[in-house]
């Protein structure tokens, strides 16, 4: 059997972009909590998106053609611009679509709130980034909580940082991918060998050599760059484990397929260029997002902000309730008329 992919090389390559491509995403937000969604994707294979969209979903879908190439003739490595719009009752109805549990899908999560506060009424709405990364191992021991700072302050994509921000950034790229990526890697092909086992009826013992010698097969892969893909699989020969591969042979290109698919996620949303938009229905007074126009926010983050961690996106609008200001203006002029009245009154001196 031969693996498809080297995990010494995914664990240098799985975060990195080698394929950039534009993701847009815009969301119309209206007084009632109504929400018009817009998504523009780029895509080789029209009938298949990271998001899990399609027209049998209920999506209008636009399809344009991108060169991409010298040759416009040539369908090899075509990409097409594909537009998705959807219409939705209610944030929570978006929330069924985007944030269903899936190791192979982007995850969004969308937040409506409407609230009176007499002169004003302010509307909050966000979109939620969940985070690309899918891999069981917690990054959180190997990066820091000022790691976590820097990667909150970096500006929007194609920004200029400084040159310390630069060499900072280097410095994270190599934290998160040859030291994290390399680690949680590993920790997924020896959950899948460990599982492996248990379903094939072998003695518990067999578990344990497989831990005892957990150590010496990673350091053979964080040292050895040249290791045949099935190392991990083919290792148990070398440890002596009775593992019946022709039997399970089946099951293991099923459970590998599920990791690849998991593996091909992260890569391609972290090669996203992202644009995301909300328009509010009223001026907008507070927001995280990189530009404001009117009452546009616009972001374009960097997939590193949403890499490791959920990343949320919001705006908060405000319209003035103007027969408040009347009604209070009423009140007012009507309590001083009393008290004038109440102090020139013969009767109350």
């Amino acid at each position: 059997m031969k693996l498809t992919l080297n995990i010494a090389c995914l664990a240098c390559l799985i975060f990195f972009a080698s394929c950039e491509h534009n993701v847009s995403m815009e969301t119309t937000v209206h007084e009632d909590g109504t929400l018009d969604k817009i998504m523009i994707l780029e895509v080789e294979d029209t009938t298949r998106n990271f998001l899990g969209i399609s027209p049998q979903a209920g999506w209008q879908m636009k399809i344009q053609s991108i060169n991409n190439s010298a040759n416009e003739a040539s369908k090899e490595n075509k990409k097409w611009r594909v537009t998705y719009q959807k219409h939705f009752a209610t944030a929570e109805e978006a929330n069924e679509m985007f944030s269903k549990e899936s190791d192979s899908l982007f995850r969004i999560s969308s937040r409506f709130q409407k609230k009176f506060k007499w002169f004003y009424t302010y509307i909050y709405y966000s979109d939620t980034y969940h985070k690309i990364n899918r891999m069981a191992l917690p990054p959180d021991d190997y990066i820091a909580k000022e790691d976590y700072d820097f990667i909150n302050r970096l500006p929007a994509e194609g920004s200029m940082i400084s040159k310390a921000d630069s060499l900072y950034l280097a410095e994270l790229h190599k934290k998160i991918f040859d030291v994290y990526g390399l680690r949680a890697l590993f920790e997924m092909y020896y959950s899948l060998n460990e599982q492996l086992i248990t379903e094939s009826g072998l003695e518990k013992h067999w578990l344990d050599t497989l831990q005892n010698h957990k150590p010496s097969l990673f350091e053979s892969i964080a040292n050895n760059q040249n290791l045949p893909d099935d190392y991990l699989y083919r290792a148990m020969d070398s440890l002596g484990i009775p593992f019946p591969y022709e039997r399970l042979q089946s099951r293991y290109e099923t459970l590998f397929g599920e990791l690849e698919a998991k593996l091909n996620f992260i890569n391609h949303a972290s090669e996203g260029n992202y644009t995301h938009v909300i328009n509010m229905p009223w001026n907008i007074v507070q927001t995280n997002a990189d530009s404001i126009s009117d009452r546009r926010a616009q972001w374009n983050p960097p997939s590193i902000k949403f890499l490791l961690r959920d990343y949320t996106l919001y705006a908060e609008a405000r319209k003035a309730n103007y027969w408040a200001f009347a009604v209070s203006a009423v009140i007012l002029i009507f309590t001083i008329y009393l008290f004038l009245r109440r102090k020139d009154s013969p009767e109350l001196r």
